[in-house]
């Protein structure tokens, strides 16, 4: 098995931005963005007059075009914002202090020019409760992701921002096993619109998605450079390296492991940053990222596979809640999955976002959003797909691969996609769509294990010591935090470095990014001052 060196840079933590320095936007110039503002019955623009991201797949069917993808055109006197159907390639834009309005692939590039930096403790206190933000909802209030499918116009001063999310579908009159073979068909289909012209690498995990994506490769004769697999940190038991070295010897490809560069701690700064402080998980995705960018045109990755076909979140308790459309009954069911969470992150909070502890201000957001799924065959889908699969997840190959011209995204083509949100939940519940959908596909590779649910995990003891110890570099000696509470947290980073690593009590990373929202709402980046950090050629620069 070999193993490909990342190269991930160093680097200590300052404030939010570390983030931004040695692990985060490596060059802040290069961040694109534009402002539009009427001055004395003039307009004035400043920044990229014009910018498209992420790729476009022409589709004959659909007015908008297959692929993910976002961008902005400025003709002289109308500024237009277009992204692709889902809204999975992050976009954002606000009402700047200074009047007019700033469009940015970067939340912090905003900032920079002017956005307000109020929180939004609504918003919050969902992200911090189910892990991602729903709708359009970022951590400031004037601060909005552009809609999916949007049409987003702004002439002579006025603005026009509306998305335009699927209708109610009809769930499908297919049998099981007719659906299964239409989803076969629409896959192979889909794939045969994504195929790579150049270098292009597949990342690998021992999950359904990814492994549709291999074994239709294989299928049609296309050889990846290379199948890649991370191994991330413990508690992690790494199942996903294990069973993916398995596939990848039994098809003949080329297969390496990434290893973790970065510590814990360091990872999460960075992670923050580069995903627009809008996904508490992906910091092990950063791995991968640097492997992958800069080094291959092309990807794939297998994102909503899951949700639309055999989603972990489908249960029937929450189905059963969607349906009985009891809002109240919807919102305690959706807390199941991070209910364990929940009481570490509720003991972290205060100042400002203490109001986020009250469960009333979280459900109230909630259940504005929730209207919008409760007709789809499959509600459940429907609300994780356009929330936690749009939001949080789609952050990893849409924000952190920066250097892949072209992330295919193929469980998204718009024929599958749409044949797809057709399946009631039920067909769907016992987890095994999937399953057998690929076992009937590549009959030959059927008996290839899946990833082990069950498996141990190792003893974290000695990453926990390390977070810690670097947690208590950064926060022991700052001033007290206006979102944190700042007894607790500093009581265990003190008695783990009394105890010289022989106590290790939990501490949440979400301190980390607390405190780095914290220093873009309060802190000197509001004024323009960059903290100074080394770089990681040990000398100092600027943020």
């Amino acid at each position: 098995m070999a193993t490909m060196d990342t190269t991930a840079p160093g680097g200590r933590y300052v404030g939010p931005v570390d983030a931004a320095v040695d692990e985060g936007r490596r060059d802040d110039t290069s961040v694109p963005w534009i402002r539009v503002r009427m001055r004395g019955g003039n307009v004035e623009v400043s920044g990229q007059l014009n910018a498209q991201f992420g790729h476009r797949i022409p589709s004959a069917a659909h007015s908008v075009a297959d692929g993910i993808f976002a961008g902005w055109e400025w003709d002289g006197q109308r500024l237009v914002v277009s992204n692709d159907r889902y809204g999975f390639f992050p976009i954002f834009w606000c009402r700047l202090l200074g009047g007019g309005i700033g469009v940015s692939p970067s939340l912090v590039a905003l900032i920079e020019q002017g956005a307000p930096t109020g929180l939004d403790v609504e918003a919050l206190s969902v992200f911090l409760r189910l892990g991602y933000f729903v709708g359009e909802d970022t951590p400031f209030t004037a601060i909005k992701t552009v809609p999916p499918n949007a049409i987003f116009e702004w002439e002579n001063g006025k603005l026009i921002c509306q998305g335009r999310y699927p209708p109610s579908r009809r769930p499908t009159v297919l049998s099981r096993d007719d659906a299964i073979d239409t989803y076969i068909d629409l896959f192979a289909r889909a794939m045969a619109r994504r195929t790579p012209a150049g270098r292009f690498a597949v990342p690998i995990s021992g999950g359904r998605d990814s492994r549709h994506i291999l074994l239709e490769l294989h299928r049609t004769g296309f050889v990846p450079t290379a199948c890649i697999s991370v191994i991330d940190n413990p508690p992690d038991p790494n199942e996903d390296p294990r069973i993916a070295a398995i596939l990848c010897k039994e098809l003949g490809f080329t297969f390496a492991t990434v290893d973790q560069r970065l510590s814990i701690f360091a990872a999460q700064a960075r992670k923050n940053v580069e995903t627009h402080f809008c996904a508490l998980s992906h910091g092990w995705y950063l791995a991968l990222a640097d492997a992958l960018n800069g080094r291959f045109e092309y990807t794939y990755d297998g994102i909503a596979g899951d949700v639309l076909s055999q989603s972990k979140f489908l249960t029937p308790r929450l189905d059963e809640a969607f349906r009985s459309r009891n809002l109240d009954s919807i919102y305690d069911a959706l807390q199941d999955k991070r209910a364990s969470t929940w009481p570490g992150t509720s003991k972290l909070l205060g100042g400002e976002l203490k109001p986020a502890l009250d469960a009333v201000v979280a459900r109230l957001r909630l259940i504005r959003e929730l209207g919008r799924h409760l007709d789809q065959p499959n509600p459940v889908a429907s609300f994780i797909l356009w929330n936690r699969t749009r939001r949080e997840i789609a952050l990893a190959p849409y924000a952190l691969l920066k250097g892949v011209s072209h992330v295919y995204a193929p469980f998204l083509d718009h024929a599958l996609f749409d044949f797809l949100a057709t399946i009631p939940s039920h067909m769907v519940m016992d987890h095994r769509f999937h399953d057998d959908t690929i076992a009937r596909a590549y009959p030959k590779f059927a008996h290839i294990p899946y990833v082990d649910n069950n498996a141990a995990f190792p003893d974290d003891s000695r990453e926990r010591a390390r977070f810690l110890s670097e947690a208590a570099r950064a926060f022991l000696l700052k001033r007290p935090s206006r979102l944190m509470r700042n007894v607790g947290p500093r009581i265990r980073m003190l008695t783990a470095l009394l105890s010289r690593g022989h106590l290790n009590p939990w501490l949440s990373p979400l301190l980390v990014y607390l405190d780095q929202v914290e220093f873009i709402a309060h802190g000197p980046f509001r004024s323009g001052a960059r903290p100074i950090a080394k770089s990681s050629d040990g000398g100092k620069r600027g943020m």
